[in-house]
């Protein structure tokens, strides 16, 4: 749910993120194009078990041979899992954007990293040209703690010694910022959805600005200093079930108000909006879900690498390392790029 999220980035602070809760995922790939331009993709994933949860998107068969499936359950505190699936696209067809399944994105599909293998003969020699991009995820405006409106020196003392340890001041002033953006993510989730809408032609400006507003005086009487206390309060096992409650009231309340305020015919309207409210629930999920993994890719083309933004081995003429954070694709895209000749 959406609280496990607002609860690592709010309660546990940023630092130790994976450690506490993502649980660091290894994502690593090793492509190699052959002569012919085939391409051949080689899929590993390492890290605890609850990294390989939803929304992480995984290779599945039949479309991935599923090569190894390992569970370690040695320590009972650390269960790893290891994952292994290969792929082999012969040249010309499309490679998968996604290790999610090609008809259904509902584990996240929408991480995607676009690939092209071309391949071209010219003066008595071919090159091989590969390219990927993984699509930047949107991050920064969501991520209050990065901005000024969130006091990091402030939740490091509260994080230090306990909430009902700090000086009083301390506790409000921290009560206060953890509500404002508790309550701003949740009603920022019902203003990307009737954007949405509106770009669809589904409602009115004037119905958007309606449940906007609504929504707004609506969160501001529910997420409440008091009540962030009560849940902060709670033994730490309680703490995430009584987010995931708080939230399903406050989603609940946003259907309410959609429906109560938007014309035509209620049922269907209301349908698609808590379609588009999943999808972006599940968008922030899964950017959330990147952070603190690391990404691996090992390409071989054929011949002698003559051009790329990667890492050459000077003892493998056709090989290219490339190695990044997840964090890295948070409002930026990532573009992996290398050229190969072979003479003739």
């Amino acid at each position: 749910m959406y609280s496990a999220v607002i609860s690592r980035s709010f309660l546990f602070g940023l630092v130790g993120l994976c450690l506490i809760f993502v649980a660091c995922l290894e994502r690593t790939e090793s492509i190699t194009v052959d002569p012919n331009g085939n391409t051949t993709i080689r899929a590993e994933f390492n890290g605890r078990k609850k990294a390989f949860d939803p929304p992480v998107a995984l290779p599945l068969e039949p479309e991935w041979t599923i090569l190894t499936r390992n569970l370690d359950s040695a320590d009972v505190d650390d269960i790893r899992m290891e994952l292994v699936a290969e792929k082999t696209v012969p040249y010309g067809e499309l490679i998968p954007d996604s290790y999610g399944s090609s008809t259904d994105d509902s584990l996240g599909g929408n991480f995607r990293f676009p690939t092209e293998v071309k391949m071209w003969s010219k003066d008595g020699r071919t090159y091989y040209e590969f390219r990927r991009t993984y699509i930047a995820r949107k991050y920064a405006a969501t991520n209050i703690t990065g901005g000024i409106l969130w006091d990091q020196e402030l939740e490091n003392r509260v994080l230090e010694v306990g909430i009902f340890s700090v000086s009083e001041q301390d506790r409000q002033d921290y009560l206060n910022q953890y509500t404002d953006a508790l309550g701003y993510l949740h009603w920022r989730l019902l203003w990307e959805t009737m954007g949405r809408l509106v770009q669809d032609n589904q409602v009115t400006l004037a119905t958007k600005a309606e449940v906007e507003q609504a929504a707004l005086r609506y969160v501001e009487s529910i997420v409440t200093p008091v009540r962030v206390l009560g849940i902060l309060g709670k033994p730490e096992n309680s703490i995430a079930p009584a987010l995931d409650n708080l939230e399903t009231e406050v989603h609940d309340s946003f259907y309410r108000i959609f429906s109560d305020m938007v014309g035509g015919d209620k049922t269907t309207v209301l349908r698609q909006f808590k379609s588009k409210f999943a999808a972006v629930i599940l968008d922030y999920n899964i950017t959330e879900s990147l952070a603190g993994q690391t990404i691996s890719v090992t390409l071989d083309l054929p011949g002698t690498v003559i051009a790329t933004n990667g890492w050459v081995d000077p003892e493998k003429q056709g090989g290219v390392d490339w190695n990044f954070k997840g964090e890295d694709i948070f409002d930026a895209d990532v573009s992996l790029y290398a050229l190969s000749v072979v003479e003739h």
